[in-house]
């Protein structure tokens, strides 16, 4: 009988409980395996534009109807919209329930604040838009990238079949994407393990002890936003157990989780969506790139507690239409935010703005971002693969599972 190979989850597992242990014995000498953690967040950089382009491209022309694009395009933005809303709002009742700048003396320092410009909504809309799809990929312009592979991809379905030859390349290219995506993770256990041994050295458990308080309640609202609401959306969008659905995007998750980056996340969230669940390519491959840019749950809940954490430390009473406001611009704030490590503490600026409180806050949280990012991420990965799998159920695009997982 055959020995049964170990799954990826499980090492990948194994690989950052090493982590941790690594960074606690070796503290300050963790550094040195810093390498081996840049090394695979390369690998995975390397990988994250290619496979945006051709995915998305593919992924639309197998879908011939453009009204089915348009109804899942229309569906996933709404469940987006309402997924940051009700994280700003987890975020917004922890932050009031709890108070974790309530009675907590704190200087604000503000040497490292610094007030970002605001880019009106006119602005924000053109910059979408690439004036050259080759610039836009030399400078990791993954929003030009992705507007540019629709409308590439809607051409070819309007096109019809003389593209055929054009929509056979981008498949084939997306299947070679596909299987470097596997050689690279198969990297993932050594470089999550030397990511988190070099977060755990450098920080150590000294750094949590001022904002001690905001950790705490800030990873119980994550808990209760990723189980309570991402779980229900599941169970009932989906008619799947929560937890088993977690584990199926175990390594997406941990992926988001270790790197501070919805988008290295990405090429391991589309191969599981297929392979543990049996989205259809054509979804994963629109839904998940798209997702990536606009759906932040995890950075809108914490904006939302983070301008009552301000507010509580320096004793301003926000008032309900003024938490609304907060709401209002963190939901905004979110939707605009890039998939990289640590956009939303420069987000943060126009929360705080918009209610007056003082942007030297951010300079309070720059000190724990990354302590915190990971857990900030990874709800981004839980939202956008759920609304991929519900996309698939409705639009009857669910396959049966390969099994040949990567997790």
């Amino acid at each position: 009988m055959a020995k049964k190979k170990m799954s990826l989850l499980m090492k990948i597992t194994i690989g950052f409980i090493v982590g941790v242990v690594l960074g606690l014995v070796l503290r300050e000498n963790a550094q040195y395996l810093g390498p081996i953690g840049d090394l695979f967040m390369r690998l995975l950089k390397m990988l994250i534009l290619p496979l945006v382009l051709c995915a998305i491209i593919s992924g639309i022309a197998n879908i011939p109807d453009i009204r089915k694009i348009y109804k899942v395009a229309v569906k996933g933005f709404i469940l987006v919209v309402v997924m940051t809303a009700l994280a700003i709002g987890t975020g917004i009742v922890f932050g009031n329930l709890f108070g974790p700048g309530s009675g907590v003396e704190l200087s604000i320092p503000t040497a490292q604040a610094k007030e970002v410009p605001p880019v009106s909504f006119v602005q924000t809309f053109l910059n979408m838009f690439p004036n050259n799809v080759f610039e836009a990929l030399s400078t990791n312009n993954m929003l030009q990238v992705i507007v540019f592979a629709i409308f590439f991809g809607v051409s070819l379905v309007l096109t019809g079949e003389k593209a055929r030859p054009v929509m056979e390349f981008f498949d084939k290219a997306a299947q070679v994407m596909y299987k470097m995506v596997d050689l690279v993770i198969s990297f993932a256990p050594y470089g999550v393990g030397a990511l988190i041994a070099s977060i755990i050295g450098q920080y150590g458990l000294t750094a949590l002890i001022p904002l001690a308080k905001f950790l705490i309640v800030f990873h119980v609202a994550i808990a209760f936003f990723v189980i309570v609401i991402q779980g229900g959306l599941v169970m009932f969008g989906f008619k799947m157990s929560p937890f088993k659905f977690f584990k199926a995007i175990f390594g997406s998750i941990t992926m988001a989780y270790v790197t501070d980056s919805s988008a290295a996340a990405l090429p391991v969230a589309i191969k599981e969506l297929q392979a543990n669940l049996g989205v259809s390519e054509s979804i994963a491959s629109f839904i998940m790139p798209v997702g990536t840019n606009i759906s932040k749950s995890g950075s809108a809940l914490y904006q939302g507690m983070v301008a009552i954490f301000i507010a509580q430390i320096m004793d301003v009473d926000l008032t309900v239409t003024q938490q609304f406001t907060v709401l209002i611009t963190a939901l905004l704030a979110s939707i605009g935010t890039a998939g990289v490590p640590s956009a939303s503490i420069v987000m943060l600026s126009m929360t705080l703005g918009s209610v007056g409180l003082p942007l030297e806050g951010i300079a309070l949280m720059v000190g724990i971002d990354r302590i915190l990012a990971g857990a900030r991420t990874f709800p981004n990965v839980v939202t956008n693969a759920a609304i991929a799998a519900i996309m698939a159920r409705q639009e009857n695009e669910l396959t049966p599972p390969t099994g040949d997982s990567v997790a």
